[in-house]
């Protein structure tokens, strides 16, 4: 496998198992919980189904990116796009509740991170 392969099947591995991490603080810490708020609270748990979809997509882009399958660029662009749209949300949230900048600032991270491992995911070495 390819060293930017490599690189990108690391990336949305950790990205797959650090959802549940930060959705298990979000429950256990109102301290940690609170600058990702959204205003009402419910706001922030409607992201959960969709955080579910991008674990799942993350981890199995990592395992596609892994084994070298050509799929992994299809599944790396649809992480993207799942990431991509959750950012789009989360800001439009923060705009409306003037609260959440913390949460803007992650998933902008996650978007970045994602895309440059839908590159990488696409590049032949």
């Amino acid at each position: 496998m390819s060293t930017a392969r490599s690189l990108a099947a690391a990336y949305l591995g950790v990205q797959a198992a650090a959802v549940p991490v930060w959705w298990a603080g979000l429950g256990l810490s109102p301290t940690f919980r609170r600058p990702f708020e959204l205003g009402d609270p419910a706001v922030l748990d409607s992201f959960a189904r969709g955080d579910v979809v991008l674990a799942l997509a993350s981890g199995t882009a990592a395992a596609l990116a892994r084994a070298g399958h050509p799929a992994a660029r299809t599944a790396a662009g649809l992480v993207t796009g799942v990431v991509a749209w959750s950012t789009v949300r989360t800001c439009r949230c923060a705009a409306a509740s003037r609260s959440g900048g913390l949460g803007v600032v992650a998933m902008t991270a996650a978007t970045a991170g994602s895309a440059v491992a839908w590159v990488l995911v696409r590049s032949p070495r």
